[in-house]
């Protein structure tokens, strides 16, 4: 008889090691699977919902104060059905490190917001895996945050916010960065020509820093745009390249060219106001005139009358004591505008609780459009006077709009 040499039991044992490995991965890769779809299918149903919700807000004209999932949606004025089953959370919902919950549905503001809560186990499409929020600006990639409501926290300081249509703004001026000017010195010094986020450069009414912290810092054109400082000098041409993209061509340096909406000093998912000038104005998205818009003022870029009593903040603290506000109760929107006044571009500052500018983004010619708010006028002004880019000016940001990159 042939005698054929048997497996010792190390190799048996190193055999069942090698299949317990690739039982394991087989399982693990299953898991893998089976948790993506869950992901996948979690992202599906909230789009689903907003779809939805977004239906009901064009009947009704507010959202649902409560909804209830696992069951049919239907309208709470007409027997319109939105959704035949609000969807479940799938189980399992323990599920890496997101709590056991169903989704979970709130109204903000009258019924004119809403936020619904829901969890990632990973990361899925363009969102990290963790507690995720929708609203009707989009679903963020960050628990939820209401608009009006809630604050950021952005250079170790925080903001609040204020609704007012459909746009999301800081109701208040930016303070980041460090001030380049000493404490009660006069201060010739320019933003440098090397911009970084992690330096951004400011000035303090008067070289104060308290000023700061009560008024908000002041900027030039070039640092709240996150260009070197450089690009106070020189024309732009502009293209129109969609609705809401603009690109702009400096007249010398590449280094100065940019494209709308520009994000700037503001923190990360914000653009500065921006405002688009020209044959075309009017086609074109501007931040400046949907704001206008909203408050039902005519005219491009916030002119027209009361609008500057809807932004101008209702403190005699921050305008001086002829503050108008024409027919509109001041301050109605949230804005919070504060009569911070400017820096001239030889050290001078002027203009505080007189007057409040602001750049629009926009290059005019050699200078900057500028919008003003004064003490004095209900309405908001624009213009390239006083527009020079190496002014220092307040800044204001918006919210991103979902899903434009």
């Amino acid at each position: 008889m042939n005698k054929r040499p048997a497996f010792t039991l190390i190799e048996l044992l190193v055999a069942v090691a090698i299949l317990g490995l690739v039982v394991a991965a087989a399982m693990f890769s299953l898991d893998r699977v089976r948790s993506n779809a869950r992901n996948l299918k979690r992202l599906d149903d909230i789009k689903q919902i907003q779809t939805a919700l977004q239906a009901y807000f064009i009947d009704e004209h507010e959202y649902p104060p409560t909804i209830s999932f696992g069951s049919e949606f239907v309208g709470s004025s007409s027997a319109t059905v939105y959704m035949k089953l609000l969807p479940h959370n799938p189980t399992p919902r323990t599920d890496g490190a997101c709590p056991g919950n169903d989704y979970s549905y709130e109204t903000y503001q009258g019924g004119r917001s809403y936020k619904i809560e829901f969890c990632l186990s990973e990361p899925t499409g363009n969102l990290s895996a963790g507690i995720k929020c929708a609203t009707p600006q989009g679903i963020l990639n960050q628990e939820c945050f209401v608009c009006g409501e809630s604050t950021i926290n952005y250079g170790g300081q925080e903001y609040d916010t204020a609704q007012i249509g459909t746009q999301c703004l800081l109701a208040e001026n930016l303070n980041v960065g460090t001030a380049i000017c000493d404490v009660g010195t006069t201060c010739a010094t320019e933003p440098d020509d090397n911009f970084d986020y992690n330096d951004i450069e400011k000035y303090c009414y008067q070289n104060s820093s308290s000023q700061c912290d009560t008024w908000g810092a002041l900027y030039t054109w070039p640092e709240q745009m996150g260009l070197p400082n450089k690009c106070k000098d020189g024309t732009y041409t502009v293209n129109y390249d969609d609705y809401y993209h603009h690109t702009y061509t400096h007249s010398s340096d590449p280094d100065c060219n940019f494209t709308t909406p520009v994000q700037g000093i503001c923190p990360t998912g914000w653009h500065l106001m921006y405002y688009i000038h020209g044959q075309d104005g009017d086609y074109y998205y501007n931040d400046w005139k949907v704001l206008s818009n909203y408050l039902a003022v005519e005219g491009q870029g916030g002119s027209g009358t009361s609008v500057g009593g809807k932004i101008k903040h209702a403190s005699p603290t921050y305008w001086a004591a002829t503050n108008n506000c024409g027919t509109s109760v001041c301050n109605s929107s949230g804005f919070s505008a504060l009569g911070t006044g400017f820096r001239g571009y030889s050290g001078n500052y002027s203009y505080q609780t007189v007057a409040a500018y602001y750049f629009t983004v926009l290059p005019w010619y050699g200078s900057s459009w500028v919008l003003s708010i004064w003490n004095s006028s209900a309405d908001v002004g624009g213009g390239s006077y006083w527009g020079e880019r190496n002014n220092a000016w307040p800044v204001r940001c918006v919210k991103d709009i979902e899903g434009i990159e």
